[in-house]
């Protein structure tokens, strides 16, 4: 169904609000550059791939 709401498309403080229930703690603006992070990166999945692979590098440095 193409009538789903993508994390893009909310505002960033309802992507805040989002996290705030997961138990992560951002701010406004933290908000809105995880916002534009995802939009800038094509999307949600392209965005949690590029954080594994952070993750990844980070703990074999």
């Amino acid at each position: 169904m193409d009538d789903e709401i993508e994390i893009q498309d909310l505002a960033a403080d309802e992507i805040r609000e989002l996290l705030l229930e997961e138990g992560s703690e951002v701010d406004e603006h933290q908000a809105a550059a995880i916002k534009q992070f995802i939009r800038d990166i094509g999307g949600l999945e392209n965005a949690l791939a590029a954080v594994a692979m952070l993750d990844e590098l980070e703990r074999a440095a």
